[in-house]
């Protein structure tokens, strides 16, 4: 089974960041997203991946 993508306004909701700065996040910053099309898609455990290893790197 395929997991539910969601919506560009879904994934900015769930990190709690606008629907812009999600924008930049995926073009600057490897944003995990999935195309169909026009649309963009968010995968939410690709998205929980990504903050996981973004907290890892962060210098201490």
């Amino acid at each position: 089974m395929l997991p539910r993508l969601l919506s560009q306004r879904e994934a900015a909701q769930l990190l709690g960041v606008s629907q812009r700065y999600l924008w930049t996040l995926r073009h600057r910053r490897g944003l995990p997203h999935v195309r169909l099309g026009r649309k963009v898609m968010y995968d939410p455990e690709a998205l929980r991946r990504w903050i996981d290893q973004q907290s890892q790197n962060k210098p201490r």
